[in-house]
């Protein structure tokens, strides 16, 4: 924590909030494997013995087409201004290589510097992709309210945005707060594993990331089949805005089996919206692969040009109609790189990686 508070200001939430550090840094499900009882997740840099530069290392089980990998994410890094023209902020997050074998190392809301020295690159055995805007999927509940708490009562923003709405269900599918080990991991090695890239989405995430989180209050629902079998799942929080005088919905997981499951998800994302009376609904993921029950009730995705710059807000205490757009850099190393096909829509990195999703 001494590092953290000479290095950030002593006010930020890692100094102020220790159950939330060691939820990142201690408590994630590979990190007694590859740090150890002993350690905190964290890479250094120092300089005569004085730190320059600290980030945070998370450390995950990593899915590639259905076999077991490993990746890490080094996060909440900063490197004193005067070091920022040397290489200090490329060796944190370089470190990790010479101690791990990651196949994978990712990082969200990533500063202008760090994507700017990571530009897409191909070779033999190294994959690095810079995404400077992740899709976000909007859904409007209150498109009125929307306007008048976020927008300045300025409609325009909105114009061309409609308000989601429950769509006919098919395929007898039901919706449950519940989420049960081996029954979910089941369905995801079976069914979601052999088809996508991503930090295994499997129970022992899920319960870390959302069911065991320190702060936040997650929505964590299934779809099944009349048998039970789970077919799909949708994570969520309300969150408050613009001093508790407004919620929103923020979806970090959304990931379903087929057309039916996928509806049924997300109509329960409309009657949970309605019920918690949100102005919208949001969901940043890096593929529209299971996006059809989102698209199904009226979620957008959000369309910004140099005409539109803004539809909606994404800082919210204060509002701010800046143009901010969360950005993410995926990089793949070793021989599996092969196997990587970057146009086949099916890498998944949600807000829900990272840190992005955490109290400030």
């Amino acid at each position: 924590m001494e590092a953290v508070d000479e290095i950030w200001k002593k006010s930020h939430i890692l100094s102020r909030d220790k159950a939330l550090a060691d939820f990142m840094f201690y408590n994630t499900p590979r990190h007694e494997k590859y740090v150890g009882k002993e350690n905190y997740g964290a890479i250094g840099v120092w300089e005569d013995g004085k730190i320059v530069g600290l980030g945070g290392l998370m450390l995950f089980e990593f899915n590639l087409n259905g076999e077991t990998e490993a990746a890490c994410n080094v996060t909440n890094s900063i490197v004193l201004e005067e070091y920022r023209s040397s290489m200090a902020g490329l060796l944190l997050y370089a470190k990790p290589f010479d101690l791990y074998p990651f196949f994978c190392n990712f990082g969200i809301g990533l500063s202008t510097f760090s994507m700017r020295v990571s530009p897409a690159a191909i070779s033999r055995d190294i994959v690095t992709q810079p995404i400077y805007k992740l899709d976000r999927m909007v859904g409007i509940l209150d498109k009125k309210k929307t306007s008048e708490v976020l927008l300045d009562g300025n409609e325009n923003y909105l114009r061309n945005y409609g308000m989601v709405s429950k769509v006919t269900q098919y395929g007898d599918k039901t919706v449950r707060q519940e989420l049960v080990n081996d029954r979910w991991d089941s369905f995801y090695y079976t069914h979601i594993a052999p088809k996508t890239i991503s930090v295994s989405r499997n129970f022992e995430f899920l319960s870390w990331r959302y069911l065991n989180h320190p702060t936040f209050n997650y929505l964590v629902y299934t779809a099944q089949d009349q048998a039970g079998n789970y077919e799909g799942l949708f994570v969520a929080r309300v969150e408050s805005i613009v001093n508790n005088t407004a919620k929103i919905l923020r979806i970090v997981e959304f990931i379903s089996k087929n057309q039916d499951a996928s509806i049924a998800l997300a109509n329960k994302i409309v009657e949970i919206g309605t019920k918690e009376d949100v102005l919208f609904a949001d969901f940043y993921c890096t593929t529209d692969m299971f996006n059809f029950g989102l698209e199904s009730v009226g979620f957008k995705k959000e369309f910004t040009s140099d005409d539109d710059k803004i539809v909606l807000p994404s800082r919210f205490q204060p509002v701010d109609l800046s143009v901010v757009n969360l950005n993410a850099c995926l990089s793949f190393y070793g021989k599996k790189v092969k196997k990587l096909n970057l146009l086949n829509n099916n890498i998944y990195f949600t807000k829900g990686d990272s840190d992005q999703d955490r109290p400030n």
